[in-house]
């Protein structure tokens, strides 16, 4: 392949015939269509998907640890990116202030036009990297680029800041396109379908690959459809530092007449030994307990931040209902509510996804979903382990019956420093595409929503949460009910009440069980500073979840008592005297 080639992945419409002469606008239109290469410079990210796209493509970020063909990266390299950066800010700033001679750098130019010329537009982009001035034109404009988004804060721009206008202004701009509010899917001007330029949470410090050349900007491939979203709610607590789940393993019983047999898929045919089954639980979640047991955690941490059911907790009208309720009462100081919701489509199919609630910045919750990619497939051996053999045919195998869309990636920042991406089951095993994407953005919080036996560090949610937390350094939350650590007893085990399990960087991980008569888990977790490096030198301090405590929540015998309006006052009453 070309190089001019690989350009037009992202570019199509790019004219490559003149890259003699070009000038830098001091003003210019977000997302505008780019023709020249007038258009592709006056915005960073532009450059950044080609250079970072090229260079894990080639396999050649190995060269910065790993001399090749004359060229080495030294401290001479270092200071040339620093010199860019600042290049870079300046230019923004003069675009900013709309400058009728905008500042235009010698330093930018010059790489500019190592890198994009006749001969390496038509040269092989393998052979590129032999010459040792385009390797570091490549590199010392890749790494300034992610130097220059450092410090970035992604949940609430500063708009006096040249850069994060220039970010506000474009996002504005996309929210009228789509017609869809927080959204921050792609920052550069490429197609989506080829994939997007994103921010970045944390780098990994293990390893040897792209992911540890950048500490701020990222790319996601078009295998998996990003969603990338920011959580505005106002923060009470004083400490800043904290961040605090509630976690709710419900249902605590799971009948096995929740499993029953579907009709087979018509458009598929599929041997006899095969056949689909829904997960239908005959028993909802009581609201009145939810704001019970809300009530008895906000006692224990005074701000709860996030609450967590585990897979198929719930119906999608009792997220509804339980949404609405967290709204009246915390309004835009609401926790985000994560949860797995089941429902029926209108073809016969099932749905399993995970839904999260989080106030946008209209101070009003807004709601996302990410349905499940991966079907769960019972064999008999989990049949009997769940003692499911009375509802379904040990004889047989037998797949749920959901339909299986675009892989999708839920990402959510908070401001407090939180990147948070949920994942269904087998979501967290398999380990593409979408694992992929999560090493991409880095985020320092994976939770895995799960409809599974115990919680324990031998099994498969360990074992796979552990990978996270080496690459890319995420803490991770794996989580099912009770109901079903409970029915695992088929293959001589003891009913378990170990029902979730945390992993985070550095520490392994820790089985989190449910004590008798209690009703959910407190979680509380401190947000801390880590420095992380990246292979070019660079390191910054990221933030990294470590568990400080988790304790049992227990509704009380009066809250059972009471109403669920009655309920819901008092929690209004309390929250607003907090105030």
């Amino acid at each position: 392949m070309r190089f001019e080639q690989h350009i037009h992945q992202y570019f199509p419409e790019l004219d490559l015939n003149n890259t003699d002469f070009f000038t830098i606008y001091n003003s210019k239109e977000p997302l505008s269509d780019i023709k020249n290469f007038d258009d592709l410079i006056y915005w960073p990210p532009n450059i950044f998907v080609l250079l970072y796209t090229l260079v894990e493509r080639t396999d050649k970020y190995r060269v910065l640890v790993s001399p090749s063909n004359g060229f080495s990266w030294k401290k001479t390299e270092q200071e040339g990116v620093k010199i860019l950066t600042q290049d870079w800010k300046r230019l923004l700033e003069d675009m900013y202030s709309k400058q009728s001679i905008p500042f235009v750098s010698f330093d930018i130019i010059s790489n500019f036009n190592t890198i994009f010329n006749q001969k390496t537009l038509n040269s092989c982009i393998y052979k590129l990297f032999d010459d040792k001035d385009f390797t570091r034109s490549c590199f010392q404009m890749l790494i300034a680029i992610d130097e220059l988004f450092s410090g970035v804060n992604i949940c609430d721009y500063d708009t006096s800041n040249p850069l994060q206008f220039f970010l506000f202004l474009r996002e504005s701009l996309n929210t009228l396109i789509e017609n869809k509010l927080n959204t921050k899917s792609n920052i550069s001007d490429c197609h989506s379908k080829c994939g997007i330029v994103t921010f970045k949470s944390s780098v990994p410090q293990t390893g040897l690959t792209m992911n540890n050349v950048t500490q701020n900007l990222t790319f996601i491939k078009p295998t998996v459809k990003p969603h990338i979203v920011s959580n505005k709610a106002k923060s009470q607590a004083f400490n800043k530092s904290s961040y605090n789940i509630l976690f709710l393993p419900w249902p605590k019983e799971v009948s096995s007449e929740s499993f029953k047999i579907a009709q087979n898929d018509p458009n598929m045919e599929m041997n006899e030994y095969f056949g689909f089954f829904d997960y239908k639980p005959n028993k909802s979640i009581e609201i009145k307990s939810f704001l019970a047991a809300l009530k008895e955690g906000i006692k224990r941490v005074g701000q709860i931040d996030l609450i967590v059911f585990p897979e198929c907790a719930m119906s999608e009208q009792t997220f509804i209902d339980i949404r609405n309720d967290l709204s009246t009462i915390f309004k835009e100081h609401a926790p985000s509510l994560l949860s797995g919701v089941y429902a029926n489509d209108t073809e016969g199919y099932s749905v399993n996804s995970a839904k999260l609630a989080f106030i946008n910045e209209l101070g009003t919750y807004q709601t996302e979903e990410q349905r499940k990619h991966h079907r769960w497939f019972l064999n008999q051996n989990q049949l009997r382990n769940y003692n499911l053999s009375g509802a379904l045919n040990p004889g047989r195998k037998w797949w749920e019956k959901i339909k299986i869309g675009r892989r999708r990636l839920l990402t959510v920042h908070s401001n407090k420093k939180v990147t948070l991406c949920p994942l269904i089951c087998e979501d967290l095993a398999r380990q593409e595409p979408v694992a992929q994407a999560v090493r991409s953005v880095g985020a320092n919080l994976v939770v895995s929503l799960l409809l599974d036996g115990p919680q324990l560090g031998f099994r498969w949610p360990g074992k796979y949460a552990a990978v996270l937390s080496d690459d890319p350094g995420s803490s991770v939350l794996s989580v099912t009910a009770l109901g079903m650590t409970q029915r695992a007893t088929g293959l001589g085990h003891d009913p378990s009440s170990d029902v979730a399990l945390w992993s985070e960087p550095g520490e392994g991980t820790k089985t989190l069980s449910l004590k008798d008569g209690y009703d959910g888990l407190m979680l509380e977790l401190e947000v801390v500073q880590h420095e992380q490096w990246t292979i070019d030198g660079r390191v910054d301090k990221k933030s990294v979840l470590r568990m400080k405590k988790d304790t049992p929540i227990k509704i009380s015998e009066a809250d059972n008592h009471k109403t669920q309006r009655s309920l819901r006052d008092s929690l209004i009453k309390n929250i607003s005297r907090g105030r």
